[in-house]
């Protein structure tokens, strides 16, 4: 006669895979418990999911209440690997291609050369600055081949640091740069903007421990490029010599600075390994994440239009899951992202240690804080409107 227990096994293990691969694609903790606990259902062995940044733990209670601890890395981005795990609670696994969906080298090379240019060209720069920043985008690319493995944890501090130097170099030549400004483009990439909403999204749903981890790991990610640029500049002054710091100044035409949205976000869904379709589906909300706030305050600020401009873009992402049988999250992305004022921060800290004008925006710490605040208040908002599938 066979060991219950034995016969058991395959979907217990089949089980936890799932959740961790949800874990390791970056699904916010309390959906990995949803998601997993669903997918326990269907394969008949009901479970008790509790997962957090860096951990999992399972327990199934028709297994003589068995109990799996898994410790996990921090959580990486990875939208396709996101789309093909939630995909099995539809299909059976004989339908789901296994084969891994991933861009080639060339073209996240070429993403990440063009994210520091199509910031400025949103955020108005010289158009002599926005030409080093693919330069210095080459360096930070080349800082992520270099630093792998256990040494990624300093990529962000040694790419701030060797970005500062180069600006000042740069400067001290006489170019006409916002040196503040470039070197935040230059490192922007690192600047944890998804890590920042899936923290409010976990404190919208009283998913307390996680989301003051996820903003704890955000907070120290901002520090390390802070300290980074900080370091950086003044060591390149020491070598190249002090120059004047041009002041914020704008000579990017307006289609430039349009164009620059489709560009970041392509780059974004890029770099995030999101599936062309989803990338597609995905781009009215980050027309949304950069004008919204401006455009849909109707007269009552941009505190409002933040809210609102958040209430649209977790409806749209909502519902465009529930007819692609996904999570919202694939398609909130890349309006989030631009949303989410994780540069914001970083400029209001270099703005008050420099006391340059980065950009014209008066109180901008504070002002990021309010926008954390609207981004929370809109997030709550939607969901009580239209829930997921998965809490229906």
């Amino acid at each position: 006669m066979p060991n219950p227990k034995l016969s058991n096994q395959p979907s217990l293990d089949d089980i936890v895979e799932f959740g961790n691969t949800l874990h390791r694609s970056g699904c916010p903790p309390y959906k990995v418990e949803k998601f997993t606990q669903h997918y326990a259902r269907q394969q008949g062995m009901p479970s008790m999911v509790q997962a957090l940044p860096t951990s999992i733990n399972y327990q199934f209670p028709e297994d003589n209440n068995k109990v799996i601890m898994k410790r996990l890395e921090p959580a990486s981005i990875d939208l396709s690997l996101l789309a093909q795990t939630i995909g099995r609670l539809e299909r059976s696994d004989s339908e789901i291609s296994q084969t891994p969906f991933h861009y080639p080298k060339w073209a996240v090379a070429l993403a990440n050369l063009s994210i520091p240019p199509a910031y400025l060209l949103l955020i108005g720069s010289t158009l002599e600055a926005i030409g080093f920043a693919t330069i210095l985008g080459l360096l930070v690319w080349g800082c992520q081949q270099v630093l792998t493995g256990r040494r990624t944890i300093a990529v962000e501090f040694i790419a701030a640091l060797l970005t500062g130097i180069c600006v000042a170099g740069i400067s001290s030549l006489g170019y006409p740069i916002p040196v503040y400004a470039l070197c935040i483009a230059a490192v922007v990439l690192f600047v944890p903007g998804l890590s920042i909403a899936n923290a409010l999204e976990c404190l919208a749903f009283n998913d307390l421990v996680s989301g003051t981890s996820l903003l704890g790991q955000s907070m120290l990610t901002l520090i390390k490029l802070f300290i980074g640029i900080f370091m950086g500049l003044h060591i390149g002054e020491t070598m190249w010599g002090v120059s004047d710091y041009l002041t914020y100044t704008n000579d990017v035409p307006t289609w430039m600075h349009i164009a620059g949205l489709p560009v970041i976000s392509l780059a974004i869904g890029i770099i995030f390994n999101a599936r062309p379709k989803d990338m597609l589906l995905g781009f009215p909300v980050a027309i949304l994440g950069m004008w919204g706030p401006y455009y849909l305050g109707f007269g009552s600020g941009w505190i409002v239009g933040t809210w609102l401009t958040t209430v649209i873009i977790t409806l749209y992402g909502t519902w465009m899951a529930k007819r692609m049988h996904l999570t919202g999250s694939i398609y909130i992305l890349q309006g989030i992202i631009i949303l989410v004022p994780g540069s914001r921060v970083l400029v209001s800290a270099s703005q008050s240690v420099f006391e340059q004008p980065i950009l014209p925006i008066p109180s901008i710490g504070l002002s990021a804080l309010f926008m954390f605040a609207a981004i929370m208040a809109g997030q709550i908002t939607a969901y009580s409107i239209y829930s997921p599938k998965i809490e229906r």
